[in-house]
This record gives C-alpha cells, structure tokens and sequence, in this order.
C-alpha cells in the first residue's frame, strides 16, 4: 500500500511540483487547495504519468473544513504519512502604518494559522500510527525580515518555531517535523510581479547566480520524506542559491 501524502497548496508553484514528485516516487498524492480547477488538473497529470492522486478543495484558514478533508482522507485510506503544509502568500506588502490589523490577520491566517490547524489534525494521526512526516513552510524572510512584509516574515518565523516546538512533542513517537524555507522561486505567480529587469539586478544578489524552480524546492520536500532524513528532526532546510546563510 502507498503511503499517503497530503500537500497542501498543492495545486500551483511549488506545491504543485512536490505533488509530481511525490506521486512519481510511489507516493498516493491528495492535492489540497481551494483552487479546484488546478488541483484537478494536477490530478490528471499525475494519474496520465501513472501515479495515484486525489483532489479536496479546502481553505486552509478554516478550521471545519480542515477537519473535514482530514477525516475523509483518513476514512479513505486509513492513513496519512506526509503532511507538507505549502499552501501560503505573501498577500499584502505595505509599510507598517499603512496596514490594517484585518490585512496583517489575513497574511498570518494563510501563513501560519493554516499551519497550525493542518499540523493539529495530523498529530493524533501520527501520533496513533507511530510513523509521519509534517514538513512545514518558511521563507528566507522568517529569518532575515522584509521591508512591507511584515506579517508574512512573522509569519514565517513563526512556522520555523511553531516547527520546532511540534518535533519535540511528536518525536516520541516517530514522527519528525521540518521546515523548508525557499528564497526566490520563479512561480507563476511570483514571476507575473517581476520585470525581466528586476530578475536580472535580483539574480546578481545571489551566490548561484540564479532563481530556484519549483523543481528545486521540490527535492528538498522529498528528501524530507525520504528514508535517508529518518535522523533529521526540528530543522530548517534552507533553499535558495546561497542568497540567505543563517
């Protein structure tokens, strides 16, 4: 029987690539976003590449339906093994006094509450299997800060603590918890915001001497899935070109 890996955001960007990856590495793939028409689509292309996926829609700011895409994934297969929580924004960037406590609510909901409320259903889970995987999502600005990002950087510093304080409580069981914090990743919907001017001026700024892909952030989720990561828990893998070495 497959393992189980439930991704959330996994309809578009990253999430997208780390649901082709896990599915093509045997992994039954469920593709949790509240886009349906992409996470359908990501279906369909994993099941025309020979892999098995479902598609839930969910909003991961929402507690009930959480609850519920949860319960039906584990009444379906019995099991969950992977949780990668990957769905998330950067929604608002303004200067501080021109952003409203609803605007800065709504990044830190996406972000980290999200987070939250997914890695709480998961637990018991686990914990109950003796056996999983949570990998959670940062950023190069949780540990660096940005200007007019001020609730996402919290946010994402948030997840990397929230991250490490869930892997002591689960590792008694089996269950390890990371973090994987991209830098720049050329996402549709990063790239649609970005100049081929400002790519290249970004790009000089990096040490590899480019942005990351999807596919390479990718890999670094799969490592933490794979077999070769069973001794690594409470850690942040940070991938971005060298651009942020903390």
């Amino acid at each position: 029987m497959s393992d189980v890996a439930l991704i959330t955001g996994g309809a578009n960007g990253i999430g997208r690539a780390v649901a082709l990856k896990l599915a093509a590495n045997g992994f039954f793939v469920v593709i949790a976003d509240r886009e349906e028409v992409a996470g359908e689509e990501v279906r369909k292309t994993i099941l025309a590449r020979g892999g098995k996926a479902e598609a839930v829609r969910v909003d991961v700011t929402k507690a009930g339906e959480i609850e519920a895409v949860m319960g039906g994934v584990l009444q379906r297969h019995g099991r969950i093994d992977i949780l990668a929580n990957i769905a998330g924004g950067s929604i608002h960037r303004k200067l501080i006094e021109e952003m409203s406590w609803g605007e800065w609510k709504e990044v830190l909901d996406v972000n980290l509450k999200g987070t939250f409320l997914f890695c709480r259903e998961a637990a018991p889970i686990m914990q109950r299997q003796r056996k999983g995987r949570i990998i959670n999502t940062s950023s190069n600005y949780g540990v660096t800060g940005s200007a007019r990002r001020t609730p996402y950087s919290a946010a994402k510093a948030g997840v990397i603590a929230f991250s490490k304080s869930l892997a002591l409580e689960l590792a008694p069981y089996g269950v390890l918890v990371n973090v994987v914090a991209p830098g720049p990743t050329e996402t549709a919907r990063v790239m649609k915001n970005w100049t081929p001017e400002y790519i290249r001026e970004r790009e000089k700024e990096i040490p590899l001497g480019r942005h990351g892909k999807p596919d390479d952030l990718a890999e670094a989720y799969y490592f933490l899935c794979s077999p070769e990561s069973s001794w690594i828990t409470g850690q942040t893998l940070h991938v971005n070109g060298g651009l942020v070495m903390p």
